[in-house]
């Protein structure tokens, strides 16, 4: 059977995905990477922000284990980032990045890195979206990253938003 949704209208309601990464102290421009993902019908009403922010961390270092990586950790001062751009992007509803050079400055780190999304209704269904696309998967899976904060949001319309903010010391 056909569907009378257009390709336009699908697309706009389709997860999105969004990276930049920052190496070395020198911020590197933005890369935009745009993709699509799948999420799980009835998870939203019970995941709340925590929870979702804790799948996406668990599920990043799983992948990163399973490509022989070291565990990220978890750092206060990354975390205020991750969950302000969270809540930023879900109180604008819009996916965007937020500024490098500041987190570098303030929680004294060497590399910074960023992965944005919208539209995934976990925050493992977020990772599995990141992992396919190849600038996502490589802050995910970059060797020299040792710290993670990841921040969720849900908008007033019910939109996930979420930002992984990954660092080395």
């Amino acid at each position: 059977m056909l569907s009378s949704t257009s390709r336009s209208q699908r697309a706009a309601r389709a997860p999105r995905l969004a990276t930049t990464t920052a190496i070395l102290a020198l911020l590197a421009g933005l890369l935009l990477v745009g993709g699509a993902g799948a999420g799980h019908a009835g998870q939203a009403a019970r995941t709340t922000p925590t929870s979702y922010a804790q799948q996406a961390f668990a599920a990043t270092n799983t992948q990163r284990k399973a490509a022989r990586r070291v565990a990220l950790g978890k750092n206060a001062c990354l975390q205020r980032y991750a969950t302000r751009q969270a809540k930023a992007m879900a109180r604008r509803q819009s996916m965007f990045h937020q500024q490098l050079g500041p987190i570098m400055s303030a929680c004294k780190l060497s590399m910074v890195g960023e992965n944005v999304a919208y539209g995934y209704t976990s925050g493992r269904a977020a990772v599995a979206g990141w992992m396919g696309s190849p600038g996502h998967r490589a802050n995910i899976l970059n060797p020299r990253y040792r710290l993670l904060a990841v921040g969720a949001a849900q908008a007033s319309n019910g939109q996930w938003y979420s930002a992984q903010v990954f660092g080395r010391r």
